[in-house]
């Protein structure tokens, strides 16, 4: 026959429940009594009515804390308070796997980093695993006794016991990365957005739009104008709005220039073809200068439209930087080009100049040159070269026309788009002679006088 063992304090014994009332639950574990389990006694947690946690005929398990009999009274005295801890423990620490979040608190800090507590199990977690900066002392104080989200990424026996490595600095990175993905996904290409300047670089402007997405404006979007420097546009701290132009991932291109009117598309708003501007000469070519008319938008004045007058080079008169009055005389909007005249603004004398040539014409000598005179013909400058004042030859201009006379010249030379006239005393003087010769041989002249030296008579 097998001894029958007597319970003894401290043992862990499973009963039937007999009887349930508000205070008290009578449980039957085989012993020669039952055993009571007061209602304080049930849970860790408070309890009002024993009622509420047991009935009648269910099976419970609890912990002998005081066993007498033999005397007058017999008295077991059961508890689920320290096994319903160990129950509490031991289920916890099968949550505990790596990989599992749980929420753990601060319990104190150390050298190495922070002690934690998990429903009574002990966690810890190294510096480099509390925060995304770098975990000091003062980080550290601020989180003591405080709850915390962790992640469990190692669980190792020492000495007989598991000790677990928590780590928060993962979470709140796959937290910052959730809430930039949620943020990123209220962009799109073409969107207007406003924003806070946050960083200038070299090659452009950072904007902050939410508190995890930046937005880039690249140098080339800040303006139409050309750029050199960022901040000739923008500085740091400045509220901007701006377009969305790209994303791709992450990156998020923005752009000022989207949202204002193109120069070329102000230009042709406010000027036309007719029109007189005042122009900055920025570029001297062989063919022609580039003038600008409104900032950074230039156009072509060809060398043919500096002037009327084809000996006049107005480049040779001007620099880069000065300021020419003219005509805007064509607008190409397709090639965004136009072109300009300084000529349309002048009066062309030789335009309306009704001379022929061989035409007989009246003229003042303005200037004496070298091997000249200059004479005015109607307006314009006339040249006579000293081979055209006399058949005879003479050394100095002078000698025979002065300035002030008025002289008759035959048109010899005459080309008005070019403003060149040539004109020719002689040939009015020999026309003349000739004349006189001709009438002379009209009447019966002697024969003792020879032709040659009759027409010499009339030259004279």
């Amino acid at each position: 026959m097998d001894e029958v063992r007597i319970p003894q304090e401290g043992d862990i014994v499973t009963g039937k429940v007999v009887k349930v009332t508000q205070e008290e639950v009578l449980v039957d574990i085989g012993f020669m009594f039952e055993g009571s389990i007061y209602k304080d006694h049930l849970s860790n947690q408070e309890v009002k009515d024993a009622r509420d946690i047991v009935k009648e005929g269910d099976e419970i398990t609890a912990k002998i804390t005081k066993l007498s009999y033999g005397d007058k009274t017999d008295v077991l005295l059961l508890s689920r308070r320290d096994l319903e801890k160990k129950e509490i423990r031991e289920k916890h620490i099968e949550e505990l796997t790596e990989g599992s979040i749980v929420s753990a608190k601060v319990k104190k800090m150390n050298p190495g980093g922070l002690e934690l507590d998990y429903h009574g199990i002990a966690l810890f977690m190294p510096n480099s695993m509390i925060s995304m900066e770098f975990a000091n002392d003062d980080i550290k104080k601020e989180l003591v006794h405080k709850t915390v989200e962790v992640k469990i990424i190692e669980v190792r026996e020492e000495k007989g016991q598991k000790k677990f490595i928590a780590n928060r600095k993962t979470l709140l990175f796959d937290a910052l990365k959730k809430q930039e993905k949620a943020e990123l996904s209220k962009f799109e290409v073409g969107q207007i957005v406003k924003g806070e300047v946050s960083k200038i670089l070299d090659f452009g402007a950072v904007v902050q739009l939410s508190d995890m997405v930046d937005g880039l404006i690249h140098i080339s979007e800040l303006s139409h104008f050309h750029t050199k420097n960022v901040e000739e546009v923008v500085h740091l701290g400045d509220k901007v709005e701006a377009k969305i132009i790209k994303v791709q991932g992450k990156k998020i291109s923005l752009s000022l220039k989207a949202l204002e009117e193109r120069p070329w598309d102000l230009f042709l708003k406010n000027h036309k073809v007719g029109e007189k501007v005042q122009a900055k000469v920025v570029k001297k070519m062989q063919f022609g200068m580039l003038l600008e008319v409104e900032k950074e938008i230039s156009g072509l004045m060809n060398r043919i439209d500096y002037s009327w007058d084809p000996q006049d080079n107005l480049a040779g008169k001007v620099e880069v930087g000065d300021i020419v009055e003219c005509e805007i005389t064509s607008i190409n909007p397709d090639k965004e080009q136009f072109t300009l005249s300084r000529k349309h603004l002048e009066y062309n004398p030789w335009a309306d100049l009704k001379v022929r040539l061989g035409e007989v014409v009246s003229g003042t000598v303005k200037s004496i040159q070298e091997k000249g005179a200059i004479v005015e013909v109607e307006g314009v400058e006339a040249y006579l070269p000293i081979g055209e004042i006399s058949e005879e030859r003479i050394n100095r201009v002078d000698e025979v026309v002065k300035v002030g006379d008025v002289i008759q010249a035959e048109v010899v030379t005459f080309f008005p788009r070019e403003w060149k006239m040539v004109i020719s005393i002689k040939k009015v003087t020999e026309k003349r002679a000739r004349k006189e010769y001709e009438e002379q041989l009209k009447e019966n002249v002697s024969s003792s006088i020879s032709l040659a030296d009759l027409f010499e008579k009339y030259k004279k």
